[in-house]
């Protein structure tokens, strides 16, 4: 993290909020969404499954969805993380953003960080063992440009990297 924004409207992010985050990109979440801008420039949100691997965050898309078919379009895309409703007031709960800009790795599937993307990507998608192997799927790097951590009413937590 290179940058906090302290203004009147977000706290400063300490060791234990690092650490909420950080378990959140492990995993620590029910939901997880991509954004990216259509043709016409309209928000698309698709559920997905990002691999946080060595400090990184990679996503496994197929060259035939919609949110790729845009990502030719504009590499700016958001990743929302949505973690367990705990509170009565369903807006309280704790959930993270992250914006960012997001490459296609253009590797062999037989390169060996492919597999070892695959390999760690199997792990949380015991599904990808198979179509993780079709042709049209491909790992994605998102690089997060910013962060913005909602802990609840009053606790938010933005990050500029």
């Amino acid at each position: 993290m290179k940058n906090q924004t302290n203004t009147n409207k977000y706290n400063l992010t300490n060791d234990v909020i690092k650490k909420e985050v950080d378990d959140i990109l492990k995993g620590k979440y029910q939901q997880c969404v991509l954004g990216t801008l259509d043709q016409n420039g309209y928000p698309y949100l698709s559920k997905t499954l990002p691999l946080y691997y060595e400090k990184k965050i990679y996503l496994l898309l197929s060259d035939l969805s919609d949110h790729t078919e845009n990502l030719k379009i504009n590499k700016k895309v958001s990743i929302y993380f949505a973690q367990e409703e705990i509170h009565k007031e369903r807006l309280n709960n704790p959930r993270l953003t992250l914006l960012g800009l997001i490459k296609k790795l253009k590797l062999n599937k037989n390169d060996e960080i492919i597999k070892k993307l695959l390999k760690n990507y199997i792990l949380i998608e015991k599904s990808a063992k198979m179509w993780g192997e079709f042709l049209d799927f491909n790992f994605y790097e998102f690089n997060i440009k910013n962060s913005l951590y909602v802990k609840g009413f009053g606790k938010a937590y933005k990050e500029v990297y």
